[in-house]
C-alpha cells in the first residue's frame, strides 16, 4: 500500500463518532481490551524504566492501571482526539492522583520535543491519515533511548465485512489498513531504530449479524472515509449485506469478524 496516498479519513466524523461512543465503549471493546493486555505483557520483557509516559489515543483510559503497575514512578499523560473519551478516563486515575489529560490529534501532537521516555498507543494509529508524518512527530516528542510500543490493525482486518460490502456497491465501507512491512519501513524513515513488528489474527464470533455492526458503532469505529456513501442504510441493503456476509464469514453457526493485529516497538 502506498503510504503517501492512503484513502483520507474525515477527522471531524472520527471525532464525533468517538465522542458519541464514550459511554458504550468499555462494554463493547472486548477486542481492544484483549489487545491492550497483550501489549502490556510485551512491555514486561523489555528493560526500560520511563519517567514520563504518554498514552496516545488513550480512549477511556484502560491502559492507565497496567502502566502504573509496571512503572509506579512514571508520570502518565493521556491524550485522545475525543474529549468525551478523556472524561471517561478520569476515573481510571483515582481520586487523589494528578490527572494529565490532553485533548489533541496524534497527527499534530501538542507537546514539546524530547518530552517522553515511553510512547504507548493501543489501536489508534489506524486513524492517522498520514502515518509517516505521525511517526515522525512521535519521534520528535520522544527522548533519546525512548521507546515506542504500539498495536494497530493490518489489511486483513474485517475482510469478511469488506468483501460482503464489495458485492453490494463499490463505495468504501471498511477502512484501509497499512501492512506491517510498510509500518516497519515508516518507523525507520521517521528516525526510530531496531523496529520489531509482528502480527496475529484474532477472530470474534457473533450469534447475530447485526451484532457485528453494533460492536463497531459502540466503540466509535464508524466508516469515516471521505468518499463514503452518505445517508442511512436501507433495509434492503442491510438484508443483502447480511446474505453476502453469510457466505463470507459464517462458520459453525456463528458470524465471524477477523482482525489482523499488528504489534510493534522501536527505539529512539
Amino acid at each position: 500500500m502506498d503510504l503517501l496516498n492512503l484513502p483520507r479519513l474525515d477527522k471531524v466524523s472520527v471525532k464525533k463518532a468517538f465522542n458519541r461512543a464514550a459511554k458504550s465503549y468499555n462494554r463493547a471493546a472486548i477486542l481492544q481490551e484483549e489487545v491492550l493486555q497483550r501489549l502490556l505483557q510485551r512491555l514486561q520483557y523489555i528493560r526500560h524504566q520511563p519517567h514520563s509516559i504518554i498514552d496516545i489515543g488513550c480512549g477511556t483510559g484502560k491502559a492507565i492501571e497496567g502502566l502504573r503497575k509496571q512503572y509506579p514512578k512514571g508520570k502518565i499523560t493521556c491524550m485522545d482526539l475525543a474529549f468525551s473519551m478523556l472524561r471517561e478516563s478520569r476515573s481510571q486515575f483515582g481520586l487523589l492522583s494528578k490527572k494529565r489529560l490532553v485533548n489533541g490529534d496524534m497527527e499534530r501532537l501538542p507537546f514539546a520535543g524530547n518530552s517522553f521516555d515511553l510512547l504507548f498507543s493501543n489501536l489508534a494509529l489506524q486513524w492517522a491519515n498520514d502515518l509517516p508524518a505521525t511517526l515522525e512527530d512521535m519521534a520528535r516528542i520522544g527522548r533519546a533511548q525512548g521507546l515506542l510500543m504500539f498495536a494497530t490493525f493490518g489489511p486483513a482486518t474485517l475482510s469478511e465485512l469488506r468483501n460482503s460490502w464489495h458485492q453490494v456497491d463499490q463505495k468504501p465501507h471498511v477502512h484501509q489498513f497499512v501492512d506491517m512491512h510498510d509500518i516497519g519501513d515508516a518507523l525507520i524513515a521517521a528516525g526510530f531504530s531496531q523496529p520489531v513488528v509482528d502480527a496475529e489474527t484474532i477472530r470474534l464470533e457473533y450469534n447475530e449479524f447485526r451484532q457485528v455492526l453494533d460492536d463497531l458503532k459502540n466503540i466509535g469505529a464508524s466508516n469515516a472515509d471521505k468518499n463514503r456513501q452518505r445517508g442511512l442504510m436501507t433495509p434492503a441493503k442491510l438484508r443483502l449485506l447480511e446474505e453476502n456476509y453469510h457466505e463470507q464469514g459464517f462458520e459453525n453457526g456463528k458470524f465471524v469478524a477477523s482482525y489482523e493485529v499488528i504489534y510493534g516497538h522501536a527505539w529512539l
